[in-house]
């Protein structure tokens, strides 16, 4: 069951409205290694959700990835950098420490 779907039905049992903040939350992405993709909090699995949650794997790395993907694409839509793996994205910005 995924977060999306208890949500519906706490709604549901408790007759009140899904709050904004909820809805805003459950639509935020993360990257998913093992899928190698981004997926929304919603659409994650309960069990998963809190793996996630207990390893320590906040909201707040997920969203610099999200930054750090965005960037990346734009560079090579534009033709300014050749596809690189986020790995490797990484591992080259600390190389040359363009960050300082």
């Amino acid at each position: 069951m995924t977060l999306n779907q208890l949500i519906r039905i706490q709604s549901i049992i408790d007759k009140r409205a899904i709050r904004s903040d909820t809805q805003e939350f459950l639509k935020k992405k993360r990257y998913s290694k093992s899928k190698n993709e981004w997926i929304e909090y919603g659409d994650m699995h309960i069990d998963h959700f809190i793996r996630v949650v207990a390893n320590g794997h906040g909201v707040e790395d997920d969203l610099l990835m999200y930054v750090i993907d965005g960037f990346m694409k734009t560079l090579v839509k534009s033709g300014k950098m050749q596809k690189l793996s986020k790995e490797e994205f990484l591992q080259q910005i600390q190389k040359e420490k363009k960050w300082n």
